[in-house]
This record gives C-alpha cells, sequence and structure tokens, in this order.
C-alpha cells in the first residue's frame, strides 16, 4: 500500500469514527458542547436545498461553502476522504466483493445511467425553490444518521424500536449490499450531494493528468477506480472520487494528480440528456403542490401531529427540516420519533412527539441546539419554561378522558397525572368529590381537571398514566404555541 492510499485511508477512518462517535454520544444523552451538527454545517446539499425552499440560508450552513470552495480546489474529495456513507461502502465492497469482482473492467467502467444522481439533483432542487424540501431523503449524512438512529440502535442491547425503522435501516443496508456487486453503487448513481460536488468539480484546480508517453493501457488504472471516472481514457472530472486508486496502481507512473492538469476530452457522447433534464425539474414542479396537499396540507392542524418546542410553524418547518434525526437522538426521554402518518407525505421522516413513548422534559433545550437548519429555533431554559416572564413554550395541551380515567368511570383512586404535572402552578389540578360505590359505601375521589391555560402539552402526564394500551389523559397539539390559529376557541353565547 502506498504512502497516499495509507494517508486516506486514515482519513476516511477518522472521519468515520467521528460521525459514528458523535451520534453515539448524541444518543446517550451527553451534556457536553460537542459539535454533533458539524457534518451537517458542512453540508452544500442542504445549505442550497434549505435556502431554496426557505429564501434564506440559516447561519450555521454558510460552512458548506468551505466544502465548495474545497471541491473547486482538489476535486470531490469529500466522497473520497471525508463522507462516512462513501466509506462504509468502500469498505463493504472491500471487505465482501472477490477481488476479481472489485477490481474488474467491466465493474468498473463508466454507464450512463450513473447520470441518475443528476436528475435526482435537479429534481430535489427544484422542488426545494417550489416549497417541498426533501433533499434529506437520499443526502447521504442525513441517511445514514437516520439508518442508524432508527435501524440500527435499536436493535442493540436496551434499545426501543422506532416507527418506520426497518424502511431506514433497510434503505441503509441494501446500499452497503450494492457495493458487494458495484463498488459504491450509491455514489456513483443516486447520492445528489456527489453530483452537486460533480459539478463545482469540473473547475477543479488539481486533477488526474495521464500522460500518453509510457502508458502500456494495462487497465490497471480503471480496475482500482472507485468512481467510474475511467482515468484511462475520457477522465470524468466530476465523477472523480479522488480516491488516488489510480495512480498508485500505475506502474509506469503515467498517472499523476497535479495543479492545473490539463482536462481531458469531453466524451464522445454527452452525460446528460436535456429532455431528461428538464423532465425532472417539471415532475418536481407538479410534485410539489401534490406533495404539500397529500395528507391534508400544511395549513390543517392534526391533533397527533406534535412538533418538538421551538419548531417553526409547519410551512416554515417543513421548509427547513432535512430529516436527518439528530434532534430524535438527542431527545433524553425518546419521545422524539419520525413521523410516518402524522405529517402528510412531504413530512415523512420529520420528528414528532410520541408521549406514549416519551414526554419533553420541561427544562430540556436539547432538540433545538443540535437542530443544524434552524427548523426548531434554539430556546433557553429560561424561555421555554417561561420563568423569564413571558408565556412559556407551549406544544400541545392534554385532555382527560372521562370515560377512560380511574377516578372519573371506576370510581378508582389515582393521582399519578397530577403527581407528574411539571408546571408551577400545575396545570392539572385536583377535583375533591365523595360518592358512593355499588355497595352503597363512600368513596373519597380526586378528579383531574386540566388548566389550558397553564399546560405546555409535555405529555408526562400521558406517558405515567397507568391505564393500559390507550392512556386516560393524552395530549393534543392544540394551542401549540407555534400556531396562533391552531387553538381552543370558545364559542360566544348568544
Amino acid at each position: 500500500m502506498s504512502w497516499t492510499r495509507r494517508v486516506r485511508v486514515v482519513y476516511q477512518a477518522f472521519f468515520l469514527v467521528l460521525f459514528l462517535w458523535l451520534l453515539a454520544r448524541l444518543a446517550a444523552g451527553d451534556p457536553r458542547d460537542l459539535p454533533f451538527a458539524a457534518f451537517f454545517h458542512l453540508d452544500p446539499l442542504a445549505a442550497v436545498g434549505v435556502t431554496g425552499a426557505a429564501g434564506t440560508l440559516p447561519g450555521p450552513l454558510i460552512w458548506g461553502v468551505a466544502l465548495i470552495v474545497l471541491t473547486i480546489l482538489f476535486g470531490r474529495v469529500f466522497c473520497g476522504w471525508v463522507c462516512p456513507l462513501g466509506t462504509l461502502q468502500h469498505l463493504v465492497s472491500r471487505l465482501l466483493s472477490p477481488r476479481s469482482r472489485r477490481e474488474s473492467l467491466r465493474v468498473n467502467r463508466y454507464r450512463r445511467w450513473y447520470a441518475l444522481k443528476t436528475y435526482i439533483l435537479v429534481a430535489l432542487l427544484v422542488g426545494a425553490v417550489a416549497g417541498s424540501l426533501q433533499t434529506g431523503l437520499l443526502d447521504p449524512l442525513s441517511l445514514l444518521a437516520r439508518g442508524l438512529a432508527s435501524g440500527v440502535w435499536p436493535m442493540l442491547p436496551g434499545g426501543k424500536p422506532v416507527p418506520g425503522g426497518w424502511l431506514a435501516g433497510g434503505l441503509l443496508l441494501a446500499i452497503l449490499v450494492a457495493s458487494r456487486f458495484i463498488p459504491r453503487l450509491f455514489c456513483r448513481a443516486f447520492c445528489p450531494l456527489g453530483a452537486l460536488l460533480g459539478i463545482f468539480a469540473r473547475f477543479a484546480l488539481f486533477r488526474i493528468r495521464r500522460s500518453g508517453e509510457g502508458c502500456s493501457t494495462c487497465s490497471l488504472c480503471t480496475f482500482a477506480c472507485q468512481g467510474a471516472d475511467e482515468p484511462l481514457g475520457e477522465h470524468r472530472v466530476a465523477e472523480c472520487h479522488v480516491c488516488l486508486n489510480c495512480t498508485d496502481s500505475c506502474k509506469n507512473g503515467v498517472i499523476r494528480y497535479r495543479f492545473l492538469a490539463p482536462a481531458a476530452p469531453a466524451p464522445a457522447q454527452p452525460d446528460l440528456s436535456r429532455r431528461y433534464l428538464l423532465g425532472s425539474g417539471l415532475g418536481a414542479l407538479v410534485a410539489a403542490p401534490l406533495l404539500q396537499a397529500a395528507g391534508g396540507g400544511r395549513g390543517v392542524a392534526r391533533a397527533d401531529l406534535i412538533r418538538p418546542p421551538g419548531a417553526l410553524a409547519e410551512p416554515q418547518f417543513l421548509q427547513r427540516c432535512i430529516k436527518c434525526s439528530l434532534c430524535q437522538q438527542a431527545c433524553p426521554t425518546g419521545a422524539l420519533h419520525p413521523a410516518i402518518g402524522q405529517a402528510g407525505v412531504e413530512g415523512f421522516w420529520t420528528p414528532v412527539l410520541v408521549p406514549r413513548r416519551g414526554w419533553c422534559e420541561f427544562a430540556c433545550t436539547r432538540c433545538g441546539e443540535v437542530c443544524p437548519t434552524g427548523a426548531i429555533t434554539e430556546l433557553t431554559t429560561a424561555r421555554k419554561t417561561g420563568y423569564d416572564g413571558a408565556p412559556p413554550v407551549r406544544i400541545g395541551t392534554a385532555f382527560v378522558d372521562w370515560g377512560r380515567c380511574l377516578p372519573w368511570a371506576k370510581s378508582t383512586p389515582c393521582i399519578v397525572c397530577e403527581e407528574m404535572c411539571p408546571t408551577s402552578p400545575k396545570a392539572i389540578w385536583l377535583e375533591e368529590v365523595v360518592e358512593a360505590d355499588r355497595h352503597g359505601q363512600p368513596v373519597r375521589l380526586q378528579r383531574p381537571r386540566v388548566d389550558p391555560q397553564l399546560c405546555v402539552g409535555c405529555g408526562i402526564c400521558e406517558h405515567r398514566c397507568p391505564v393500559g394500551e390507550m392512556a386516560a389523559i393524552r395530549v393534543s397539539s392544540v394551542g401549540e404555541t407555534r400556531d396562533p390559529l391552531n387553538r381552543m376557541v370558545v364559542a360566544a353565547s348568544g
């Protein structure tokens, strides 16, 4: 192994371990101020997508410009040296694929359908400009984080199943298994971030150069290629992952990575079809309003759509959320889960709070701290709880189901919900009554009632309710701070 390959492997291992370690520490509730969202702040696809959908660039995503500059200088080094999903594919290909297949001319040749990633990129960006942000579905960073959080972590000892986790984990597994047959197939054909970086890589100052003199056309460079850029022939700079396998494998030293190397001749046939590009854009324009309307539309309040505290109003939230799952991993009680049907098709995999699985800790602000795009506003503890003098942040309101509540329906003493209520004064108060049981004996009961002016919708009452299956007290999104129209309205008596 040459020194360049050793250095690249060290970089790949470092960034992969760093990515996994940050996610693991986040899921473990590490309180240290670690850069959990650093990889996502460097993601230009997230930056471009959010800017197109929301019309503004969140401050932290400005770091994505640094990666674009790096790509203009050195080519797609992020893909070959940094991307954790690319490294996992590289590793799977190395371990599971026979060398005869991994380093074969037929497998590593460029195929025109690899241009599919560019059509996907166009569709995603046009859809974002039309108001529907879906880049996170195939963004390699969000895809990997979501697959680990929803599909892998729950399988570990002590893990709990996550709704839709099998789908997120299955997609990640399919991407890795595909690398056994074609090295880094997702990178070559489907990755929209790779396609975006490939656009800037065409202007790279450092690139591969093949000198015709001394080349024996042995094809060793093509055998070892990870990006199907065909260094032996029509070198495609936009496809090159800068793995430098070709320079290491060249026995005659005619392939080198140099500054301002002459551009290779253009391919005999264009890689992209204008008709397909136009079709991708038009298809996205048609699909965007359909996605927004599916499931009731953004403007329709849904009782079970309880967003994290600090979440923007639903239209703005969907224009910024990249479905990275960081907020779900940061939640210390496991209350945040990916939406499967609560937010319609457009909001698939966005975070929702499920009180029966966990609750929103009254003073916790972790979800907003790790959100890389500002879809969830970063709150202070004083602002969230209302200790700063302003009304507290509400994510919903609790309602007592008298037909299931033990003191109300079964004449059975129970005050769990009132004991658990964290607000001061408590939003749940008890009405003391004495009633006769079926034998005529008096029973002293304390029936819970909810003060909607004090309830913040944290969900701990629903989570701790002893009534099995469906709780006797349940939280609805009505009354949430982020939507002034989603509130209880009492009609005036006439």
